[in-house]
C-alpha cells in the first residue's frame, strides 16, 4: 500500500482528483447496493453515483474538530469544506 509522505502545496483544495482504490469485492457490492437503494424511486436529477456515495461517506468521517486541526497542516481546508457544503445543498 502506498504511503503519502507529503501533500502537494498550493493545490486548489476545491478541485477534484481521480483516485484508484482496490477494495474487497464484498465492499464494492455493498456500496453498489447502497447506491441502488438511494436511487430507488428517485427522479433522474436526484440519482447518486458510486462516486457521490463514497464522497459523502468519506466526508462523514471528518469532524469539525478534524478540519480545525487539519487547517494547521493544510491551510485553506476550512474554506474548501465550507464551499463543498454549500455546493452539495
Amino acid at each position: 500500500m502506498a504511503k503519502i509522505s507529503q501533500f502537494a502545496s498550493g493545490a486548489d483544495l476545491s478541485s477534484r482528483r481521480p483516485v484508484t482504490l482496490c477494495l474487497p469485492e464484498f465492499l464494492v457490492r455493498a456500496l453498489e447496493c447502497r447506491v441502488a437503494e438511494a436511487n430507488e424511486g428517485a427522479m433522474e436529477i436526484e440519482k447518486v453515483t458510486l462516486e457521490h456515495l463514497v464522497e459523502i461517506e468519506l466526508a462523514g468521517i471528518v469532524s469539525l474538530a478534524d478540519v480545525a486541526n487539519l487547517e494547521r497542516v493544510i491551510p485553506g481546508i476550512s474554506n474548501a469544506v465550507t464551499r463543498w457544503l454549500i455546493d452539495i445543498e
